[in-house]
């Protein structure tokens, strides 16, 4: 049993149900994904919507980490929505006592089976993504915090604990430039070997690497090219994408990104472009679903 766990609000339930949807298509493996609900409309659509998906409300959370409640009356909105990945992921580790538990932003849609993301981190104690554009000169971070995975031993329990205490009580604030992101540039200087860059055999794609990969072969047989490496593109993360729930219209970046996608012209790759227009779809679908009930 695989356990997933992502999160979001009434107004991202949509990604939520995509990136859902996604896991169902493609993975061969049972698995839960448990949902925090940042408000009780979110909770309430998601309670009876399937078994495998297990809706958390937030005030559970909060109820168990005082120093997080603290953090919410004294933070914007959006930071403190950023420390919901740390702090939900290590409730399930510490409260539920799962055996691991893997991070998903609710943007991301998988297009291929995460078994293989599972694969490459092995035995290994917590995974994270390079985004593949920059490194960790730059103040967004080498890696980003789209899916990160903990297993529930020393390393892995040690490693989320670390990461949710320097963002909740701030104990490393040189790192605190991107959110909760900036942060993962610790994990390997204190757990060494027990962290998987997951990088060798699967290819992730986001509006910051998207130009960055060859896609002769994806329609063939779902590869990209990057740099000497033909890997599966395992999953998208549509990061700050906008979709307009009154005409169904989708807006890749909402007029961000401009420097990562060549003044946006990466979006007029044939591949890329066909991304979007699926994805847009399926936000219609679940979308729908959310008004109708």
């Amino acid at each position: 049993m695989r356990n997933y766990c992502t999160l979001s609000d009434i107004n991202y339930l949509k990604f939520g149900k995509a990136l859902f949807k996604s896991l169902c298509d493609k993975s061969s493996e049972d698995f839960v994904l448990y949902y925090l609900c940042i408000d009780d409309e979110s909770y309430d659509e998601l309670v009876n919507y399937d078994s495998r998906l297990i809706p958390v409300k937030l005030n559970q959370v909060l109820y168990e980490y005082p120093n997080l409640q603290a953090y919410k009356d004294n933070s914007p909105y959006n930071y403190f929505c950023w420390s919901l990945a740390s702090s939900f992921s290590r409730y399930l580790l510490e409260k539920k006592d799962l055996e691991s538990i893997f991070y998903i932003d609710s943007d991301i849609f998988f297009y291929a089976d995460p078994k293989l993301i599972f694969e490459e981190i092995g035995d290994r104690s917590v995974g994270i993504i390079r985004h593949r554009h920059n490194t960790h000169i730059s103040p967004d971070g080498e890696f980003n915090v789209g899916v990160v995975y903990f297993k529930n031993d020393v390393s892995g329990l040690g490693c989320l604990q670390w990461w949710n205490d320097a963002i909740i009580l701030g104990t490393n604030p040189e790192m605190s430039t991107c959110g909760d992101q900036k942060y993962l540039e610790g994990f390997v200087p204190r757990f060494g070997d027990n962290v998987c860059i997951i990088d060798d055999t699967i290819a992730h794609g986001a509006p910051w690497n998207f130009r960055l990969y060859v896609y002769d072969h994806y329609n063939i047989d779902g590869t990209v090219v990057w740099g000497d490496k033909k890997q599966p593109l395992v999953f998208n993360h549509f990061s700050r994408v906008l979709y307009d729930d009154a005409t169904g219209q989708i807006n890749p970046t909402n007029g961000n990104y401009a420097d990562h996608t060549l003044n946006f012209q990466v979006f007029t790759i044939p591949e890329v472009r066909n991304f979007y227009i699926e994805y847009g779809k399926v936000l219609k679908e679940m979308n729908h679903e959310t008004i109708k009930a």
